[in-house]
């Protein structure tokens, strides 16, 4: 890379190609000046006079608008999630068939004499549950 800076300086020299012509930025002022009409100039002054109360009022409503906008997409959002969530559970209830089971003291009473339970076995384990 040393090599290729150190040919273009042997080819060009140190000095600047740029050149800006003698008294250009002392002349530019006045020339940009004469070529603005006058009365464009007093129509935009007059408008940039009005403008700031307008745009005050945006600025100052601009982040309200927003607060609002976000308040409302939650509540939709919030709505939806709920609509949705009764749905799958309206569904689910529907899908599931209903069982009822009715238990029999016999079927209780075999069962613990088959596993030779006595009452205080029952309050033992019961209790333990706890």
């Amino acid at each position: 890379m040393f090599n290729e800076e150190d040919y273009i300086r042997s080819k060009m020299g140190n000095r600047n190609p740029f050149t800006v012509p003698e008294g250009y930025f002392e002349q530019l002022t006045a020339q940009v000046m004469q070529k603005l009409p006058a009365q464009e100039m007093q129509e935009q002054q007059r408008l940039s006079a009005q403008e700031p109360k307008k745009s005050a009022v945006i600025r100052y409503l601009r982040p309200l608008l927003y607060a609002a906008a976000c308040i409302c997409l939650a509540m939709f959002g919030v709505t939806v999630y709920q609509n949705l969530d009764k749905q799958t559970a309206d569904t689910l209830q529907s899908n599931i068939p209903q069982i009822s089971m009715e238990y029999n003291d016999d079927f209780i009473d075999e069962a613990a004499d088959y596993a030779m339970l006595d009452n205080e076995d029952i309050y033992a384990s019961l209790l333990a549950d706890i």
